[in-house]
């Protein structure tokens, strides 16, 4: 999962962020019920049954108090079902640097362009108002004023998965990053 909106010294120009990357993801066996905007669905979650740790630890979505107050975050869904070792290296290289991630670019470096499942984004925003000050992003997974860390992010559906935007579907979904799931 991915901030596409991290506020920079140099407003209007930003910066990007990654919340979450986590490989091991699998569906689960059996559907759950959802109640979304076009009537109840049946949906499967993502999950870590291995308990795979993340590659990056999950930060919630917490746009700090500085323009932009809206932020965008995306996430990707991959099949990592048959990467090679060299691929899966890439991958956990680049989780190690959160700041300016371009998942764009880590894909295309790891050849799993044509490996991309489903994707997701929303945004969430601090309803402000803007302080000025501050250093790039320095407090985007902190928590900021009005902004509502949610539990983990998933992904629901049946033939193509869809995403549902988390518990958090309360006026916010959780944060944008990078997903990886072997299917």
């Amino acid at each position: 999962m991915v901030d596409l909106d991290i506020p920079t010294n140099n407003p209007p120009q930003t910066s990007t962020l990654l919340h979450w990357m986590q490989m091991g993801l699998t569906l689960s066996n059996k559907p759950m019920m959802f109640n979304t905007t076009t009537g109840r669905q049946s949906v499967f979650l993502l999950q870590n049954s291995s308990n795979t740790a993340p590659a990056a630890m999950y930060l919630g979505p917490s746009p700090p108090a500085r323009v932009p107050l809206s932020h965008r975050y995306t996430q990707v869904l991959v099949d990592t079902s048959s990467i090679t070792q060299q691929q899966m290296n890439m991958l956990m290289q680049a989780a190690q640097t959160r700041q300016g991630f371009d998942p764009m670019s880590v894909l295309m470096m790891a050849n799993l362009m044509d490996k991309v499942v489903a994707g997701n984004s929303f945004n969430v925003t601090n309803p402000g108002p803007a302080q000025s000050g501050g250093g790039a992003g320095s407090n985007s997974s902190t928590g900021g004023p009005g902004s509502q860390p949610s539990n983990v992010p998933f992904f629901s559906g049946s033939s193509s998965i869809a995403s549902q935007p988390l518990p958090a579907v309360l006026g916010l979904a959780t944060a944008a990053l990078a997903l990886f799931i072997n299917l």
